[in-house]
């Protein structure tokens, strides 16, 4: 049971780091085609996150083949509660770019 549920948790983080990277590029593809120079504070902070978690996420990528295997579990679900944080983030995120450059 634990099995199928831990690769429930990975697919699903799998999905959402699809949504991540696509997330990103519509929002650099919005500012880039409105003629600003910089994104807006919120939009960087945003993006500076995303930038931050990716490298963070590939480390604790790296820890799941080195814990026991008593620790996969938790940090499965860790990284893909954050991964899901990261995403609405984006989302939102994406949603304002496109409303203040209209």
């Amino acid at each position: 049971m634990q099995t199928i549920f831990l690769t429930v948790i990975t697919a699903i983080f799998i999905i959402e780091s699809i949504f991540e990277v696509r997330y990103f590029a519509q929002i650099r593809t919005i500012f880039n085609n409105s003629g600003r120079t910089n994104p807006t504070k919120r939009i960087q902070r945003i993006m500076t996150i995303e930038n931050q978690w990716s490298w963070i996420s590939w480390i604790f990528l790296l820890l799941l083949f080195i814990l026991p295997a008593t620790y996969t579990a938790v940090l499965i679900c860790l990284i893909t509660l954050i991964e899901t944080w990261v995403v609405y983030e984006l989302y939102n995120a994406r949603d304002y770019a496109q409303k203040i450059n209209k």
